[in-house]
């Protein structure tokens, strides 16, 4: 069972007694990144137009602007023609080659170069129309961040004779439906199939889940209606079976075909702008007189590449893997409600167009004048192919359900990113739990956008990482430290990700009570997942400064400058010495700060100079049992060092003895003690058994401090590995116990220490 240390208890004592000022002085302040001048996704203005909408055959001048808001050196401009699509004359200077999104062929013409704030930069070139179809003309801008692109696109419909800019205009009729929405005759024949899809990322076929079949029989006679034979939904893998009589009533087989539309039991992808909703939908080919009484016809869906039902699915399948991820994480298998114990579940609906450009997708808490219900999500037309998009705005919906509410924060949280600080920790813990809704459930440590945009690692980053602003109004890291509470194994970093309690757990808490900022879910934790996720937040710079224990004789190590407050405690009538080194030695130099919690008493400080060489202070015996705080800093940011103190055993050396001990390989510093008389000399030896290299120091007891630095002892260090120092007081000034402090260098074994 975890529990709070001794120690930490006594620092957190000791901040109520008053010194917290002193404390948390002590602390080196981390180094923030500057917020940069603008977000990705958002640091150009880019517009893409065709002077007419080509038929196949026909040419179009495409003209390209982007903008940059703030100058950038490194500005990349991507143009994405599709195949129905071809050169005729490309922009000048631009590089193009064949490539893919999903398995729909793209030629992918890009250009990096400077780019002045608000100065336009054009891209001319000509097309013309190779194949009837839907034409999305994507373009992408962005810097050398990884995040999304600023994007612009261009969509038309091209046909055979004329085309259109935007999709089709001709829609399929759709047949009056006369079975309930669930319901499915009995019947004696099947039919069965898959309905499919492209993804965007792997170009792997999936099978489209959670999609509406309908089995329509075709009536050949003039002006007769298909009649809706059965109704069901795909399963995972997008398959279904449909069963029906298997006698038209011409007494043949059923002529048979599918209409399968974006309408799930728990949520609904529609266009946006339709009033009440209109779903995606469309048919099968007819598969004519099928045998009565068999389970033996298969009528497949697959959805056409580049069409807006190929996007659809894809919206679909994001959707039933954000939901199949949530609802599994809840632990209650009985009820597959976003929310359990729902007697009706709230549908999400999302709307969706393949010719609509948002300035960002979005979701809706309330009716506003970009959003006609609650409930809802808006997507850019890109979003059918960033499926962490789509999840993390389900992250929203998730939040809003479950509580019925949204933490409070200003509409301009709308503008964020996973990497800069936003407004407030409110507007961090709701973006920050929607991204981890996303990466997690994709399993993934990044969080993604689309084919071109390079990904933002969650799982790695901590204090000093480049690029990353620190503290709890910035999401990600919200999102890091909620990913790091549910991971565990390989994935736990070094040093304070020391959870490992499982998606469900993180679930579990969030469901408690509504949480306006990460602390207020932590107390949705039990005490002892409480303390874990202390560390696990410190991990992902939330929280500060933070205690950690320092242990007799057990090493422990840290990365500098950081706002971390080792405390270690001394005996009454003790001599203690805590040491610190980088490590490994060849690293930058770390110098040692040790501060008492007596306002009276005045911090130490040890900075010898050279990474190799231990920073010591001996605290000297005083009357009363005392706690101290040690930090270490170095001029390299997450320089980690090696911390350890010791405190001497009962026992003085005595003149012409010598006692044995065992340094091992996770060994810093040693201490013992002995008493000399004035004037009388004393010499101290101690030698290695296998081949170490050690220093020796001996510390005189000196009044009126509580403490002394490396600087002020005698040293020994001239013997090297294997060879044994020596360190003689010829004429020892003060009367009292001293101070004999071993610090090891290298190598592991056997050292004996001598008084002749």
């Amino acid at each position: 069972m975890s529990r709070r240390p001794t120690a930490a208890a006594l620092a957190a004592a000791l901040i109520v007694g008053g010194i917290a000022a002193v404390l948390t002085a002590a602390a080196p302040a981390p180094a923030h990144a500057a917020p940069p001048p603008c977000t990705p996704g958002d640091c150009f203005t880019v517009t893409v137009a065709l002077d007419r909408a080509p038929a196949v055959g026909q040419d179009a001048t495409l003209a390209v602007e982007v903008t940059a808001k703030q100058d950038i050196p490194d500005a990349t401009t991507i143009i994405e023609l599709p195949d129905t699509l071809r050169w005729v004359r490309p922009p000048a200077g631009l590089s193009h080659a064949a490539a893919t999104i999903g398995r729909s062929p793209v030629d992918r013409a890009s250009r990096t170069e400077r780019a002045r704030r608000g100065t336009p930069v054009r891209y001319e070139g000509v097309v013309t129309a190779v194949a009837p179809g839907p034409a999305s003309i994507r373009v992408h801008a962005r810097d050398g961040r990884p995040g999304p692109s600023s994007e612009g696109l261009a969509y038309l419909t091209i046909g055979e004779k004329s085309s259109i800019f935007g999709m089709r205009r001709e829609r399929l009729s759709r047949p009056a439906q006369t079975l309930a929405p669930a319901a499915t005759p009995a019947g004696d024949t099947c039919v069965h199939g898959r309905v499919t899809h492209v993804e965007a990322d792997t170009g792997t076929v999936r099978g489209t889940p959670s999609v509406s079949v309908e089995a329509w029989d075709k009536d050949e006679g003039e002006g007769e209606a298909p009649d809706l034979l059965g109704k069901v939904v795909t399963d995972a893998a997008g398959g279904y079976k449909v069963c029906f009589p298997g006698t038209d009533e011409d007494g043949s087989g059923q002529d048979v075909y599918l209409t399968v539309s974006t309408v799930a039991p728990l949520w609904t992808v529609e266009e946006p702008g339709t009033g009440a909703g209109l779903d995606y939908f469309a048919n099968s080919t007819v598969m004519k007189d099928v045998p009565k009484g068999t389970d033996t016809t298969t009528i497949d869906y697959a959805a056409a590449p580049g069409d807006e039902m190929e996007g659809a699915f894809r919206i679909m399948a994001a959707v039933y893997d954000t939901w199949k991820a949530y609802t599994g994480w809840l632990n209650q298998p009985a009820d597959d409600c976003w929310k359990p114990g729902e007697a009706a579940c709230r549908r999400v609906t999302v709307k969706w167009k393949p010719d609509t450009v948002l300035t960002h997708s979005y979701y809706c808490p309330a009716v506003s004048s970009e959003c006609d219900s609650r409930f809802q999500v808006r997507l850019d037309a890109s979003a059918q192919m960033q499926k962490m998009t789509i999840a993390h705005e389900l992250g929203h919906f998730i939040m809003d359900y479950t509580h019925d509410r949204m933490p409070p924060h200003a509409p301009s949280c709308q503008e964020h990113f996973i990497t800069d600080p936003v407004e407030s920790p409110a507007c961090a813990w709701t973006e920050g739990w929607a991204d981890w809704v996303a990466v997690q459930t994709y399993g993934d440590t990044h969080y993604r956008w689309g084919p071109t945009d390079t990904p933002v690692d969650l799982e790695s980053p901590t204090w000093f990482s480049q690029g990353w602003s620190s503290g709890d109004t910035v999401e990600g890291r919200v999102a890091g430290a909620l990913l790091d509470l549910a991971d565990a194994g390989p994935r736990n970093e070094k040093y304070w990700d020391v959870a490992g309690l499982g998606p469900a757990a993180v679930v579990a808490a969030f469901r408690k009570a509504p949480a306006d900022d990460i602390d207020q879910f932590l107390t949705g934790l039990s005490e002892d997942d409480r303390f874990l996720a202390r560390s696990v937040l410190f991990q992902n710079t939330i929280g500060g400064p933070r205690y950690d224990d320092i242990f007799d004789r057990k090493i422990a190590r840290w990365p500098a400058n950081v706002p971390l407050l080792p405390v270690f405690t001394t005996t009454a009538g003790k001599w203690s010495v805590v040491a610190a080194v980088a490590n490994p030695a060849t690293g930058a130099n770390v110098d040692l700060d040790v501060y008492p919690p007596d306002h009276a008493k005045v911090p130490l400080a040890s900075s010898d100079g050279v990474a190799a060489n231990a920073d010591f202070i001996a605290v000297q015996p005083a009357s009363a049992d005392d706690a101290y705080v040690a930090g270490a800093a170095s001029d390299a940011d997450y320089q980690e060092y090696a911390l350890e103190v010791a405190e001497a055993p009962d026992g003085d050396l005595e003149k012409n003895a010598f006692t044995e001990f065992t340094m091992g390989a996770d060994r810093l510093v040693e201490i013992r003690t002995a008493r000399l008389e004035q004037g009388q000399p004393a010499t101290f030896v101690v030698t290695p058994r296998n081949g170490q290299d050690v220093d020796l120091f001996v510390m005189t007891p000196t009044s009126g401090v509580w403490g002394l630095p490396r600087s002020r002892a005698l040293r020994s260090a001239v013997g090297g590995p294997g060879k044994a120092e020596r360190l003689s007081i010829s004429n020892p000034k003060v009367s009292g116990v001293y101070a004999v402090i071993v610090i090891k260098r290298s190598g592991e074994g056997g050292l004996s220490l001598a008084r002749m």
